[in-house]
């Protein structure tokens, strides 16, 4: 057994015994890329990511043409970088009880949180909801550059009524921002809101998530909405 391979035998004992949780933050990206190089050392290849990067996370959200840039990276190697977030928001999402009502925000929240997860450009979603508010769906809208997307209000409507939704739900993310609505935002939950009811659909809430954040426009802003608040 070579100098890496009892290296390699060292840190999944570690994995096993102590968690990931317990990796720096070099160790984690190392380990991970053990899945895209069956032998070798990968420790000076995470190192290069990072400084590069600025951090596990930050190489995670790189875009592929950049991480190929990098020394030692190729294909395999990016597509299984690009593979984790997009896993972490499989697992999430496959977790969340398809009979959840999403009557508070709190609860819209906990169902939305995983949408977001990795997504480093503005994306907008509807949820149609039944007279329960339950799900009916989860839909994409449209997902714009790192800070902006366009909203068409025709097609939220199109999209809620072809569900027969009673009730829905907008949200999107601000991608390293922070979880405050714009001035567009509020105008667009204004308009999104007057064109629900007139097909008798009542927007719920639009919520914004920021990371581990996010604003309830029903809670902050209720004026803005057609309807009595939640």
């Amino acid at each position: 057994m070579g100098e890496h391979d009892a290296h390699r035998q060292r840190m999944y004992r570690r994995f096993f015994s102590e968690g990931l949780s317990h990796f720096a933050e070099h160790e984690a990206l190392e380990f991970l890329l053990y899945l895209a190089h069956a032998r070798g050392d990968t420790n000076a290849l995470a190192h290069r990511l990072i400084d590069r990067f600025g951090s596990l996370s930050l190489v995670l959200d790189a875009p592929e043409q950049e991480l190929q840039e990098v020394p030692g990276i190729g294909p395999t190697s990016v597509a299984v970088l690009k593979f984790i977030p997009q896993m972490c928001a499989y697992y999430l999402n496959n977790r969340v009880d398809a009979k959840i009502t999403l009557d508070t925000p709190e609860s819209a929240f906990e169902y939305l949180m995983p949408k977001f997860f990795g997504k480093t450009h503005e994306c907008l979603f509807l949820v149609p909801m039944d007279d329960r508010m339950r799900p009916l769906g989860c839909m994409l809208l449209s997902e714009g550059t790192a800070n902006a997307t366009s909203v068409l209000i025709p097609q939220i409507v199109a999209q809620a009524v072809r569900t027969h939704a009673t009730n829905a739900l907008l949200a999107h993310n601000h991608p390293r921002g922070l979880a405050l609505p714009s001035p567009d935002d509020l105008n667009t939950t204004q308009k999104a809101s007057r064109a629900l009811n007139v097909v008798n659909i009542r927007l719920s809430d639009h919520i914004i998530v920021a990371d581990n954040d996010y604003c309830s426009l029903r809670r902050t802003h209720g004026v803005l909405f057609a309807d009595d608040g939640f």
